[in-house]
């Protein structure tokens, strides 16, 4: 307990009065009560140390790329469970729907359709490229399900030459799933798709299925628009990882910031120097599962 001399010149410092002993421990039982009921950020774990050892060639027309696969447990601990779930109560909410006078009130109706094509005809999208719009892309990331189970897909030009192979194989598998889910993908990531494959002539038949206008049997969710409306008045911002910190609760360990991305793979060409590289490779990877979860979020 303060002695009442040395309380007085301290509150003369402090240009104020000190709070009491029990204010005092009111204000610290608060402040835990306060952290206690906001749940700090899980971490992920870090790059997955020899992971580009762990992938295979493909050979296309167009030469070869490498490419990548990994369960998403790998990345998400129990996330096929969760995903599973999720995936089982998203059904229900769609059949009362389906039930209701007015769906969409119950369900959004690009979020409806998603739903409908789960689990083997929704495709997640990500790119990593070699600057803005008209650069090189070198990385297409995929999430789907192969074998019942969701699977990460790492497709990898290893050098410049090996981009026309990366898109071929992409297009492949486009042509396989009914929708589409990007993160801003409706302004930058598929504009640029189309853009490179137009560069190397790549079939028209099928990329004219998500290119025209008219073209309805390829849905394209952009996961970026429908977290704006939800979210963007109760956070700083909606860019991925900030809605991955506030509302997926994780948070990534020894991630490569975005802007250093086309130097460190510009530096594996030359050199093949392969820590960075494997950072972009777990970067992309988790921006996939990051993606997914949202989707499934918001769907609900």
């Amino acid at each position: 307990m303060l002695d009442e001399r040395l309380r007085q010149r301290l509150e003369v410092l402090n240009r104020g009065a000190l709070p009491t002993e029990a204010q005092a421990v009111r204000v610290s039982a608060a402040s835990s009560l306060e952290r206690a009921a906001t749940p700090k950020p899980t971490p992920t774990g870090k790059p997955i140390p020899g992971i580009l050892r762990e992938g295979e060639g493909v050979t296309t027309s167009a030469g070869e790329h490498l490419r990548i696969r990994l369960p998403i447990d790998a990345l998400w601990p129990h996330g096929s469970q969760l995903v599973a779930a999720r995936q089982e109560h998203l059904r229900r909410r769609l059949d009362e729907a389906h039930q209701a006078v007015e769906p969409t009130l119950v369900m959004d109706a690009e979020f409806a359709a998603l739903v409908a094509a789960l689990p083997e005809r929704v495709l997640m999208l990500d790119l990593e490229t070699c600057g803005l719009s008209g650069a090189a892309l070198f990385l297409v990331g995929v999430l789907r399900h192969l074998d019942g189970v969701p699977t990460v897909e790492l497709l990898l030009a290893r050098t410049y030459a090996e981009e026309q192979a990366v898109l071929e194989t992409l297009w492949q598998t486009v042509a396989a799933h009914d929708v589409l889910v990007t993160f801003n993908g409706k302004a930058f990531d598929w504009p640029m798709v189309l853009d490179r494959s137009v560069r190397y002539r790549l079939t028209p038949r099928v990329a004219d299925r998500c290119a025209t206008p008219d073209a309805v049997e390829l849905l394209h969710v952009d996961v970026l628009h429908h977290a704006r409306r939800r979210w963007r008045k109760q956070l700083p911002d909606c860019r991925l990882q900030t809605l991955e910190r506030y509302v997926c609760r994780r948070r990534r360990s020894g991630d490569i910031p975005g802007h250093r991305i086309p130097a460190a793979y510009a530096e594996f060409v030359r050199t093949g120097f392969e820590r960075d590289m494997e950072a972009i490779l777990y970067h992309n990877a988790m921006d996939l599962v990051t993606l997914f979860d949202l989707a499934l979020r918001l769907a609900g």
